[in-house]
């Protein structure tokens, strides 16, 4: 099962999205700020990394920042998420963005690419994936109809 840490200050989106990925199978992680955002990846090593930019005591960028140059979260793939700052988010080399207002589909589009990249890990902190089992997740969530019903949350502009 694939770990997901959503670094999100609004409490109403992190929740959502929290409940949206455990419905689709995910191990879902929310941090309220930048800091316990960077103290959960460090803890945790999610598979992937959901984070808004403007946050209270450490923005994304300076999250991306931290978490890049960490050897056990350097390579962990970042998606910004961001409602007004995506011309700088989009200076960074994060691995997605998606623009707020975004659906459903968008978020689960977003991570079904980053999860079935071909991962580049530090073998000291390789993580041991369970195969056994069900099919990808990634493709059944991205398949899977939805039973929520939420204001989209964000548009997309994925980096390839």
């Amino acid at each position: 099962m694939n770990k997901i840490l959503v670094i999100e200050d609004n409490k109403l989106i992190r929740e959502t999205v929290l409940e949206l990925l455990v419905s689709r199978g995910y191990e879902a992680v929310g941090a309220e700020n930048g800091k316990v955002g960077i103290q959960l990846a460090i803890a945790q090593i999610p598979d992937l990394i959901l984070s808004d930019v403007m946050m209270p005591y450490l923005n994304g960028f300076e999250v991306f920042a931290a978490l890049r140059s960490h050897p056990a979260t350097g390579n962990i793939p970042f998606i910004f998420m961001t409602a007004s700052e995506m011309e700088q988010a989009l200076e960074i080399p994060a691995d997605g963005y998606l623009k707020k207002p975004c659906s459903i589909t968008e978020i689960l589009g977003a991570i079904a690419n980053q999860l079935e990249k071909p991962k580049v890990t530090n073998p000291k902190h390789q993580k041991v994936q369970d195969n056994s089992g069900k099919e990808n997740l990634s493709l059944r969530a991205r398949n899977q109809k939805s039973r929520f019903e939420m204001p989209s949350l964000c548009s997309q502009s994925l980096a390839q």
